[in-house]
């Protein structure tokens, strides 16, 4: 099963993206903070994916994505970052220089927000994979 780390903001009830995920299949870890996140990704094992709600507790969720792409420069997993409230399109290009795959503007459609973890997923991970083999 794939694993996605999910840090979420206090703005929203991370529950109803949690149960999606885990009807399609995904063990889904949550996390309240910037330092939890981190510290479980350096603890390990990787994650198949990383979601960051973008206003975290402690550090904001675009630090948190441009941390964790410093410090796993050669990962095998995706981060994307997600916002109900950063919607203009600086965001987003904001989001893609610190290193996120993607930025997903909250509310999304349950079969738009699992296209769009698939999708990162499977473009992410797979091209890795082929080169190394």
């Amino acid at each position: 099963m794939r694993t996605i780390f999910f840090a979420h903001d206090q703005q929203e009830n991370p529950e109803h993206r949690k149960h999606v995920l885990e009807l399609s299949g995904y063990v889904v870890r949550l996390f309240a903070s910037h330092g939890e996140l981190v510290e479980a990704v350096v603890q390990g094992p990787a994650p198949d994916l990383v979601l960051i709600d973008t206003l975290l507790e402690g550090k904001h969720g675009f630090d948190s994505a441009q941390e964790l792409s410093q410090r796993f420069p050669k990962r095998t997993w995706p981060i994307l970052l997600s916002s109900q409230i950063y919607r203009l399109r600086a965001f987003r290009e904001e989001a893609l220089r610190c290193g996120a795959q993607d930025y997903l503007l909250q509310p999304l459609a349950p079969d738009e927000f699992l296209r769009r973890i698939n999708q990162a997923i499977a473009y992410f991970v797979l091209p890795q994979k082929s080169a190394s083999a």
